[in-house]
């Protein structure tokens, strides 16, 4: 009887846990079913699956889901309803947190979608994904200095973040919408070259707007014993969110200078912190033009900025190709680094550079820059570099020329 007894028992603990192994895995195919009804937009169905598997008892991730749904479908309320119990069964659950500042934000609830991001931050003090939401909503509020705060906090404990570095760029401009810069620059060279030294001064205003930066720039060039005038205007048109444009426009009537210069360029961030561009410079030269074409290829790495950019000039005695290969060191944000770039061959972009006939973009030259830059009170920027390069003046004998510039620019 007895072994009877014990047969019995040992089957009916086995069906049992069969039976409690087969209700486990039901739940997770029933859950996996709802994620994929929620996803394609069939999200009735999917809270109708979790409301089954709740009724057996409370599982965070089956209720979250359930209050995503509401939320995607603009039931705030019911929502709310599900997401803050989950709250009140697992306190601290920084997905709930998320959830439910979401539903705070889509239904214009700002200030109760910055407590719950606050809330997920004492929790999670060190939290990306919490810190950059927080800016984000702050910046929609158009509470720009606090969304600015955020970022600058988190940069300083965290250097080299790129969202927050980018951020930090587009929401500092809509702070402080103008900016006024000066820049001196002063080239001095070897003897061979038989040249006095070279100045230049650069007076520049900058406005942000909701197209984009506009900026106007007056060139003060002294060479060659002659003193010569440029303006231009820039612009950088935003696209969308990934995408903005450079345009340029540059005249003189002064031969120390292009008569018209002419730049367009478009840029996009791709994924993994890669940034690329395409464009092209018009350089017109008092009877002759050229057209020159550009690339670049950037990305983050760190607290690093490494980035190369190309310049193509086709022509009927052959094409010339430069390039400069740019390293850039930040450190509590994107106005505080410094940096070095290595180039081979003439840039139509660098201003000191007198592209006053169509031969200088095929000189052979080599140069390497070195630079420094710093924001001071969150108005002043301070910018200085120093230049050593080299230019080729016969076949195979290169002369030197030396370039120290200093700048510093006002946001207001």
């Amino acid at each position: 009887m007895k072994l009877n007894l014990y047969i019995r028992f040992f089957i009916l603990l086995a069906v049992l846990l069969q039976l409690g192994g087969i209700t486990g895995l039901l739940k997770a195919q029933t859950f996996e079913e709802a994620r994929k009804f929620a996803f394609n937009g069939e999200r009735e169905k999917a809270r109708s699956i979790c409301r089954a598997i709740l009724q057996e008892g409370f599982n965070s991730d089956v209720a979250l889901l359930m209050g995503r749904t509401y939320a995607w479908d603009g039931k705030y309320d019911s929502a709310r309803v599900v997401l803050q119990n989950v709250l009140a069964q697992r306190p601290g659950n920084t997905e709930a947190y998320d959830a439910l500042s979401d539903v705070e934000f889509w239904s214009d609830n700002n200030e109760k979608a910055i407590e719950y991001c606050d809330a997920a931050l004492k929790t999670e003090p060190g939290s990306h994904a919490f810190a950059l939401k927080k800016a984000r909503i702050l910046y929609s509020s158009e509470r720009f200095e606090e969304a600015v705060n955020v970022l600058e906090d988190f940069l300083r404990q965290h250097p080299g973040q790129t969202d927050f570095v980018r951020k930090l760029n587009e929401y500092r401009l809509d702070l402080l919408k103008n900016n006024i810069k000066i820049i001196y620059t002063f080239d001095f060279f070897d003897d061979d070259f038989n040249r006095d030294p070279w100045q230049l001064l650069a007076v520049s205003y900058g406005r942000n707007t909701k197209l984009g930066t506009v900026i106007g720039r007056v060139n003060y060039a002294r060479r060659f014993e002659e003193n010569g005038l440029q303006l231009e205007l820039d612009a950088y048109p935003k696209i969308s969110e990934n995408n903005y444009g450079y345009l340029n426009y540059g005249f003189s009537d002064n031969a120390l200078f292009p008569k018209n210069r002419y730049g367009a360029e478009w840029y996009h961030n791709f994924p993994h912190a890669f940034e690329g561009s395409l464009g092209i410079r018009l350089l017109d030269f008092r009877g002759s033009t050229v057209d020159i074409y550009t690339a670049t290829l950037g990305k983050y790495i760190g607290n690093y900025w490494i980035s190369l950019r190309s310049f193509v000039t086709p022509d009927s005695g052959g094409t010339s190709v430069s390039g400069f290969l740019s390293v850039r060191r930040y450190f509590s944000d994107s106005e505080n680094y410094i940096g070095l770039r290595a180039g081979y061959g003439i840039s139509p972009d660098d201003r000191r550079n007198p592209l006053e006939t169509l031969d200088k973009l095929t000189l052979k030259t080599r140069s390497i820059r070195a630079e420094y830059n710093h924001i001071f009170n969150k108005i002043w920027t301070f910018n200085a570099a120093a230049v050593a390069g080299s230019e080729e003046r016969e076949p195979g004998n290169y002369s030197g020329y030396y370039t120290f510039d200093v700048g510093i620019s006002r946001l207001f």
